[in-house]
């Protein structure tokens, strides 16, 4: 899955995220919108299995069509998933071995 963070200061302009912006960033493989907010910054977070992140002007320009050029992009570099199954099976084989008494 692609992602792109797309991050702008203030004087940039309020992001659009109507149903045609909707429709315009999904015809460009985008399936999933995050909007985060600090006191100076709005950050725009794109992502989809079929975004190709080439592509990541367009949806800029859809979003911020104000001032997309002020925007700072970050482009995915690693993404890592965490799991505790590792832990989940040393426990089970921990309470496994202890229940494994000798009868007399």
């Amino acid at each position: 899955m692609a992602m792109v963070m797309l991050v702008a200061e203030s004087h940039a302009g309020e992001p659009v995220l109507g149903p045609n912006v909707a429709e315009r960033l999904g015809s460009l493989g985008v399936t999933r919108v995050a909007l985060l907010r600090d006191l100076s910054s709005t950050a725009v977070v794109l992502e989809g299995w079929a975004f190709d992140p080439s592509r990541t002007d367009e949806a800029i320009r859809a979003v911020f069509p104000v001032g997309s050029a002020s925007l700072r992009k970050f482009h995915e570099v690693q993404q890592v998933g965490v799991s505790t199954a590792q832990e989940r099976k040393e426990t089970q084989r921990h309470l496994n071995s202890g229940s494994s008494g000798s009868s007399a």
